[in-house]
Formats: C-alpha cells, structure tokens, sequence
C-alpha cells in the first residue's frame, strides 16, 4: 500500500535503490508474512528493464559457491512459498536435483530461480528507474522527518518518491586497474569480466578457430573460469593468465572458517575494534577474494599438464605479474605487464584483455551526497553502520539509511556475499517493521514482524 506525502509525491515506508538479490530477498521475506505486512510501504527502484544478476557470467556448468538453503528466504523463513526448495517442485525437478547429491546448483539454475522469484514480487519493483538523489525532508521544527528520491522512469521523465526510510543496494562497481586507458575500454578490446559473456560473443562471430591471443588478469574464480571458458571455446587461442601471486590459490570453505558467515560471527565482527576487524579481515581472506574453488583450480592444473603431454604453449599462467597499462593499438590492445620480481616490463598486443579484477562495494557517495552532513563517519573516514546496517546519524535525522555491500568494515565478509541474504533482509525489515514510524500523511498502521521464527538462534 503506498501513500501520499504532504508535497504530493508517492511515499512509502521502505524505498529501496536497486532490486539485486538483497532486496529481493527483503520482497520475498515481506511478501511471505502475509495480509500482515500488507500496509508496510514497501518499494523498490531498478535502473535495469528487467530483474538479472550477473548475466556475463553465466558460463556453462559454473557452480555457485554457497549452499541453496541459503537462499532468498529459508535462514529466516523456511516456510516461505519463495524458497530454492519450492521453487525446484513448481518446475518439477525436485527428485532430480536431489539425485545430484550436491549443495550447490549451477549459476545458471539460481539466476532461473531469482527470476522465477523476481516475477511473483514484481509489484514491489519499479524497472527501468534510475535513482538520481536523496535529499532531506525536515519538518517545522528543523527535524528531518522523511527522505525524497528523486529518479528518472523509463522515458526518461524525472520522478520524486519519498520515504520514511530508505535501503541501498546498488551492487558493485567494476574494478579498473589504474594505466588502463579508458578509450580501450569503450572500444571493447579490453573490458571486464561483468560483461564476459557479451563482449566475448564477437570473438564467436568471427569464427571459434581463429589464432586470437586472449589476456586474462587476476586470481580469483572468475578469473580461473574464464581461463578456462577461453581454453575450451576457442582451440587456436592463445591464452594467457595473468596474477600478481605465485598461484592460484584454494578458497578457504573448511566448515570452522565459514563460521564466519554464521549471524554469530557477524555480532561478534560489528563488536570488536577497528583493529581487530581488520585482522579477521585478513586472516579470512582467503574465504572470499583472490581464490579459487578446488575443481577449478585442478581443472587449470589439467589444461596445462596436457599441452605438457601433447606439446605446444597457446596456455600460459604468468605469476608475479602485474597489468600497469592497456592502450588501442588499431583493432588490438597493447598490454604491459610488470614482473613482480626483476621489476621488468614488457608490452605485447592482444586481440582481447579481460579483466577479471573484481568490484568494489564502497558507499554510493553520489545518492548519499544530498544527506552526508548528518552521516556519521569514524576516523578513517569510513560510514558508522549499525548492527542493523543502518547507518549512525545526526540528531534529529529520523530516518534510517541501510547499507547492502557497503558495510565490510564494520560487518564483515558476509555485507557483500550470499551467504546472509536472507539474514541481512531480515534484519532490516526487522529494524523498520517494528520500529514506530515516523509521523506521514495517511497514518501506516503498526506491523508485525514479518518472518516466521522457526530457526532464531539457530545458525544454519
């Protein structure tokens, strides 16, 4: 149900930028409680036409890396009529999924299933709408009472929307290493790996047996994938992958250091010092970034091993390698690495360099600039986030902002990654269901909690 603020504008209680697994694990939630949480304003904003997730990444047989029970909703409500579970019987596959005998599906087959869940919830999502600013609502008195969004719909009209609260998840930013020339990247010779499978399908055009040279940089899974994507799909390639370590190195998924996507791990995280958090930070690396799933890493082992046995050199890994350059040299890249070691350099012409760099989750500076004077920040410069991801404010700010992804510092791995979705939705719907809303026109009634609590203190 959506209301209508005082300057006219559409108003809800919860606005939500970005529609990602995040807040579609918040729509699901919502909509699982029912007639209950029916009048609790709750809406979302999407750039995107449609509901996708890493759609260049959708690579043959790669897996996800985390159990389908930590889906959508099952942490919080295993009852849910949006669960990976449900969703398998409504396609008939149950039986078959379980003859698999394995926790984790392909990427393909979850991206179906956050589809097949975007399409029930599409009542919460407003697609093809561009959130441009938030600014502050205060009231007589000086308080700011509400927040308006101003955002562009899909003809390009600019909208206003306000909210007593509002929840950002606007996914990650492609990572650049620095020396790359934006003009090469416009021109699609050199492009991350976010957009792999698009910006590769020209290569196919072309023809799969052509001697193109292919260029890959970095070290972790999508790294390796896409290693490996290249090796198999075009058998005159030379590919080469680059990393800045001596090798890839195995993800940390032992089942005392996944503790640390446990709620637990989590409270204990946002508790401890600046320090200490970036020493679990560190020690826990390897759980997360810059590393690689077993099968895939043997699976590299394997290419290389092989053209050891039948001879040649199209496959290389490069370690202690660093990419400090890329430019358009015609219709290649010209590409110059560093050796880590020596301190050498060398340039060399590709047909395409993939960067598989990674991305990164800092705050939305640019929609938060309109209300940072009443952000609080610590010494480092870094948002103060609350339990609840919220993030501390000035007084008499009324509003809260929560953070998706953007809140490692004070939360831990799990701010970015799947693994407390269905957590991390509920415990902002929590914080704003059952806190008593701000005064609004229309008068929102007050809501109950809107998740089943089957599995409370149970960290599954």
């Amino acid at each position: 149900m959506t209301s209508t603020s005082s300057a006219g504008h559409p108003h809800h209680r919860l606005l939500g930028i970005g529609y990602g697994p995040s807040h579609l694990s918040m729509s699901a939630l919502h909509a699982s409680a029912g007639s209950a949480a029916a009048g609790a304003g709750l809406h979302f904003l999407e750039s995107r036409d449609t509901f996708s997730w890493h759609p260049g990444m959708l690579l043959p047989g790669a897996r996800m890396q985390v159990a389908f029970l930590k889906d959508l909703v099952t942490p919080r409500d295993p009852t849910s009529p949006y669960s990976f579970v449900n969703y398998l019987v409504s396609q008939g596959r149950l039986e078959p999924f379980l003859n698999l005998g394995t926790l984790t599906p392909t990427r393909r087959e979850y991206v179906d299933y956050f589809g097949w869940a975007a399409e029930r919830l599409a009542r919460y999502v407003s697609y093809g709408s561009t959130a441009e600013r938030i600014r502050p609502v205060s009231g007589p008195d000086g308080e700011v009472t509400s927040l308006e969004v101003d955002y562009r719909g899909p003809d390009g009209t600019r909208h206003t929307v306000s909210a007593d609260h509002v929840s950002l998840a606007p996914g990650g930013t492609p990572v650049v290493p620095p020396g790359v020339d934006p003009g090469v990247l416009e021109d699609g010779t050199v492009f991350h790996s976010s957009s792999f499978l698009g910006r590769v399908r020209s290569f196919h055009d072309r023809g799969r047996e052509l001697p193109y040279r292919f260029l890959v940089v970095g070290a972790g899974q999508s790294a390796a994938e896409i290693f490996r994507y290249l090796a198999g799909e075009f058998p005159a390639a030379e590919v080469t992958l680059a990393h800045r370590g001596f090798a890839l190195m195995p993800a940390n998924s032992s089942a005392l250091a996944n503790a640390i996507f446990d709620p637990a791990s989590v409270d204990l995280f946002h508790d401890a010092d600046p320090a200490r958090r970036r020493s679990i930070l560190a020690d826990l690396r390897a759980t997360n970034y810059a590393a690689v799933d077993d099968e895939d890493i043997n699976a590299v082992a394997e290419l290389l091993y092989d053209q050891l046995v039948h001879g040649g050199d199209r496959l290389r890994l490069c370690r202690f390698t660093e990419l400090t350059g890329a430019r358009a040299e015609g219709d290649r890249a010209a590409a110059t690495v560093r050796d880590l070691l020596t301190g050498t350099t060398r340039t060399e012409r590709y047909d395409a360099v993939v960067l598989a760099t990674g991305y990164d989750f800092r705050e939305a500076r640019g929609l938060l600039a309109g209300v940072d004077p009443y952000l609080l920040r610590d010494g480092d410069g870094d948002l103060l986030v609350d339990r609840d991801y919220s993030v501390r404010t000035t007084e008499r700010f009324a509003p809260r902002i929560f953070l998706h992804g953007a809140a490692e510092h004070t939360h831990g791995l799990t701010s970015t990654l799947l693994s407390m979705l269905a957590r991390r939705a509920g415990d902002i719907l929590d914080a704003v269901l059952d806190a008593p809303a701000p005064a609004a026109p229309g008068g929102r009634p007050s809501v109950p909690s809107p998740v089943t609590p089957l599995l409370e203190g149970v960290h599954a």
